[in-house]
């Protein structure tokens, strides 16, 4: 009650403030009034308005629905949390007509539908009356009591929930069964024998060790390595399989797949652009790092939330923080207030999820509806991130920074530092070539200089006056000779540049024969020294000099070639007339023959002077600017040599003091409460301590409040952090979790199958310093991590969900599993770690779906494309084929379980994609490399490879009778049959399935 007391003291004081509070007791109204309220106006609102804002439940309480009660003239008044219904001063203002019109989508009543026009008019009537009402009932409020189990406030009923509850080390249930003593298996033991079951018996050698395998490393074993465990006889056998994958680098690479499906990773911004994020797999290298050396897990936290405030940032450390970074980014935002604050949303949505299992997101707008969560714990929470400067254009949040040890690399910059300028330098000299020669200035020699010609001899296309060509389509003997007049042979003229118009082809005449015989001619004084030649041809080009064949060019240049004439061809030439002759032939395609010659006098020259004369004036003005533009980039890139230091995405804040943060109405950011400032605190359910920050003294401008958050979440004693990352574990070894809805182990979450269990795993995480390693070996050296998943008819009628684990269960693998394993078959796989997002093949069709033509896909070497998955580019808006249609995780949001679904694309893809098809031609390929020409090796191999066990001997006869059936059925030879076989193995469900 006094709860309630206090809410309506705060909405009768804002009403008051407002001015336009009506009077709350009853009035007279007149005997028509009253009559036209009982018989019109009282049954609209019991049919539609009593049931939820006055009336009583099936159990006799009061149901008084967002605190506002219509069963009386005062409880209308008075309204609720939207404030008063009734508006005297201004009655068709009211806020009952607001809700009844449907105008606010946000805001409609009744719920179910729309009332009539007939009803809305009734009402609305009886509102400009007064709102009259019958005297006896006119002032009746119903007395709402607080419930001493309502789930929304803090309370002895809310905190006895199980995860709300403080963390204490439950005894180990006491079971007969000798073999199932350990504290995990008691545990599980104990519940199936409640329900009249057993658990299953152990698993085969084989299917443990490729169950270790797929659940540490992602990866199976080889056949060899399958063989070895089974033949290895001593007590450690399976001890020494788990110590030996937990120290494989593979390890990292597994276990932050699922580490980052929860912080929603991804290397893009999202969005119409989907913009890259700069440097952030550096954040996914760290993952895999932390993983694999064991960090503690609440370093791992700490490194995350605040790697830049520790005394003593490291790479890792700050690399760790572009967790910060990691959601969807709006670079046009039509709000950019807002926008800022649903970053921090993201921030706040992310981190209670994925570390505390809370959705405190949904108290953003309002208190938590399933939860004792209040909407100033959300805001309180809030500021704990509110001096993150966020992501913005360009680099972002990218920060150059030295570390010790870290900067290795900084001689690779400077050469690719000076490489790119050679590279800005060729294309500038290109572009001089292209100004100097279409001005008829200048030409590039031998070492790329520019160089002043004294006249052009030809001139090529791309000069302001081309060359005149006499052509035909038709050979005539003795057309390459000097006393060959082509113009008596009734030969057609043309200007330079034959052919179809493409890429840097400048056509003046046009070409399309499949043959083109030209001539033209010059006059010589003296025999040059020098002669500068320029040649553009596609395809097959033969050039002669009065006569003599001095050229012959076969296939397609994609530019012009300059270059010096050869001592042929100056010797071919004679004082007076001078003949140039070429045969060019084309067999398909576009076609194009251009030649030039000058005289150089071999003497530099400045195409700064050209570009000043009168000459200058009729350069390309967009050649011009190109030029200039290189120049300065030459310059200032020459100027700016790369500093020591790696670049990183990283936090930062705007500063050691920051804003106060207000709850918001309704979650919008323009409607801030000024009367309602929170500061960084805990949320209430988990005693509502403020934190206190303390600015670190690392020279970084920033507040401590992350830190101070990173602590609170790190202590022994948080009741939540342990159990959620504990049931993470569980969840990913056992293909669920204790608690099955991992991100949310409140009220509206599911209840947990063992709680005690889960309990003891949490407290043995904190006794075990937070190893996460220590933990994977003692549930995989369980007995229920080693049961077989065999069905079993009574344990199925009983427990059909295995929600007492009383069996192993089987699952399909992963996206990232499937494609890794086709790889690692067919010998591909390449094992390199780290480094920026890898570009693979993607078909036509999805990169037509992007918004910018090509979807901003790059290419990769083919030794890259062939990389494990984790190391694939995650681009939001563009993801390959093989792994969406395994269900690979949305990166829009944190994914703490993936739903394996059955769908005809999977089936498709698998026997039609062309990833599919070139990796089985890839596998047939090895197999005849490695097993010869015999059909029953090549077989036997596939199946070995694939099923890392030996092949049965029926199996090789079914895929002999497979061989056969290619061949009398599809009129395929043993090779094509090879191809298909391979492709059947590669879609075997033992090879897709884990047991």
């Amino acid at each position: 009650m006094e709860f309630r007391r206090m809410k309506m003291k705060k909405q009768l004081l804002g009403m008051l403030i407002c001015g336009f509070v009506p009077c709350l007791s009853a009035k007279e109204f007149s005997p028509e009034d009253i009559s036209f309220f009982t018989k019109e106006v009282r049954p609209l609102l019991e049919e539609n308005c009593f049931r939820c804002h006055g009336g009583k439940d099936s159990k006799g309480h009061a149901k008084v629905k967002s605190g506002f009660q219509m069963i009386s003239r005062k409880g209308i008044i008075i309204g609720g949390d939207h404030g008063s219904a009734f508006n005297e001063a201004e009655p068709e203002k009211s806020l009952i007509l607001h809700v009844i019109s449907y105008e606010d989508e946000n805001l409609e009543m009744p719920p179910k539908g729309k009332l009539s026009e007939e009803a809305r008019g009734v009402l609305a009537d009886w509102v400009k009356r007064g709102m009259p009402w019958t005297p006896e009932d006119a002032d009746f409020l119903v007395e709402v009591e607080e419930d001493d189990k309502s789930i929304t406030t803090i309370n002895d009923f809310s905190k006895s929930r199980w995860s709300y509850k403080p963390m204490a080390r439950p005894d180990v249930p006491v079971v007969g069964n000798t073999e199932w003593k350990a504290p995990i298996d008691a545990f599980i033991y104990d519940g199936v024998n409640k329900m009249g079951l057993k658990p299953n018996a152990p698993a085969s050698r084989a299917e443990l060790i490729r169950r270790a395998y797929y659940n540490l490393t992602g990866l199976s074993p080889s056949l060899a390595e399958v063989q070895e465990f089974e033949n290895d006889k001593s007590p450690d056998a399976w001890e020494k399989v788990i110590d030996r994958l937990l120290a494989s680098p593979a390890y990292g690479e597994k276990w932050a797949r699922h580490w980052l499906d929860l912080v929603r990773y991804a290397e893009t911004n999202g969005f119409e652009r989907d913009s890259d994020k700069p440097f952030v797999w550096r954040y996914r290298d760290y993952v895999i790092k932390a993983l694999n050396e064991d960090k503690p897990y609440t370093q791992f936290l700490t490194e995350q939330l605040a790697g830049d405030e520790l005394a003593k940032p490291t790479f890792d450390s700050m690399s760790a923080t572009a967790y910060h970074h990691l959601m969807q980014w709006d670079d046009e935002p039509a709000d950019r207030k807002q926008a800022y604050y649903d970053i921090l949303d993201d921030n706040v949505r992310t981190t209670t999820e994925v570390v505390l299992g809370m959705t405190v997101g949904c108290a953003r707008c309002h208190d938590h509806k399933g939860d004792p969560i209040s909407q100033k714990d959300y805001y309180s929470f809030m500021s704990f991130f509110r001096g993150i400067v966020p992501f913005s254009r360009g680099k972002g949040p990218v920060e150059k920074m030295v570390f010790e040890g870290v900067d290795d690399k900084h001689e690779v910059t400077m050469e690719a530092h000076r490489r790119h300028i050679e590279n800005l330098k060729k294309e500038q000299a290109k572009i001089e070539k292209q100004l100097l020669t279409s001005l008829g200035k200048g030409t590039v020699g031998k070492d790329g200089a520019s160089v002043e010609p004294v006249r052009w001899l030809v001139s090529d296309a791309r000069t302001t006056t081309p060359q005149e060509w006499h052509y035909s389509t038709r050979a005539v003997d003795g057309w390459s000779e000097v006393g060959f007049r082509a113009e008596n042979h009734q030969w057609k003229k043309g200007k330079a540049g034959f052919g179809t118009k493409g890429p840097k082809m400048i056509v003046h005449t046009k070409w399309n024969t499949p043959e083109l015989w030209l001539q033209t001619s010059f006059l010589l004084e003296e025999i040059p020294k020098r002669l500068n030649l320029s040649l553009h041809h596609d395809e097959d080009v033969e050039i002669f000099v009065n006569g003599q064949p001095v050229i012959k060019r076969k296939g397609f240049r994609d530019d012009y070639d300059d270059f010096a004439a050869d001592k042929r061809f100056l010797d071919a030439l004679q004082v007076g007339r001078n003949v140039i002759a070429a045969h060019v032939t084309q067999t398909s395609g576009g076609q194009f023959f251009d030649f030039g010659a000058g005289i150089s006098s071999g003497k530099s020259l400045s195409l700064e002077k050209v570009l000043k004369s009168k000459e200058g004036a009729k350069a390309e003005k967009d050649l011009v600017n190109r030029w200039k533009r290189l120049k300065n980039e030459i310059r200032k890139k020459e100027a700016d040599p790369p500093k020591r230091g790696v670049e990183i995405m990283t936090a930062r804040e705007t500063g050691k003091d920051l804003p106060p943060t207000y709850v918001h109405i309704r979650g919008s950011a323009n409607a801030e409460d000024k009367e309602k400032e929170v500061t960084p605190r805990i949320p209430g359910i988990f005693g509502g301590e403020e934190l206190k920050a303390e600015a670190p003294e690392n020279g970084r401008n920033s507040s401590g409040r992350r830190t101070a958050l990173a602590k609170w979440i790190s202590r022994d004693d948080n009741p939540r952090t342990a159990r959620v990352m504990m049931n993470r574990v569980w969840q990913h070894h056992f293909g669920r979790g204790i608690c099955r809805s991992s991100n949310d182990f409140g009220f509206l979450g599911e209840d947990p199958t063992h709680p005690e269990l889960l309990d003891w795993l949490a407290t043995e995480f904190v006794a075990q310093g937070w190893s996460l390693k220590k933990m994977h070996k003692l549930i995989m050296m369980s007995r229920t991590f080693q049961m077989s998943s065999k069905g079993n008819p009574d344990a199925l009628a009983k427990d059909p969900d295995n929600n007492s684990f009383w069996r192993f269960d089987m699952r399909r693998l992963t996206a990232e599993e499937v494609r890794d394993s086709i790889l690692a078959v067919t010998g591909t796989l390449n094992r390199k770690m780290g480094g920026p997002g890898v570009f693979v093949p993607l078909p036509e069709e999805v990169l037509a779906t992007s918004s910018k033509k090509g979807g901003s896909w790059g290419r990769s070497s083919p030794e890259d494309e062939v990389r494990r998955t984790i190391y694939v580019k995650v681009k939001r808006s563009m993801v390959p084929p093989q792994l969406a249609d395994l269900d690979v995780a949305d990166t829009d949001t944190s994914c703490p379980v993936r739903f394996a679904t059955t769908v005809p694309t999977q089936a498709l893809g698998f026997l039609n994609s062309k990833f599919m098809n070139d990796q089985a031609k890839v596998f047939a390929e090895r197999l005849r490399k490695e097993a010869g020409e015999d059909r029953k090796a090549r077989v036997r191999l596939g199946l070995e490879l694939a099923l890392a066990r030996p092949a049965k001997e029926r199996e090789l006869e079914y895929s002999h009778e497979f061989f056969d059936a290619m061949r009398d059925k599809h009129g395929l030879n043993e090779e094509e049959a090879l191809d298909r076989f391979a492709l059947l193995v590669l879609n075997l469900n033992e090879f897709i399935f884990l047991d």
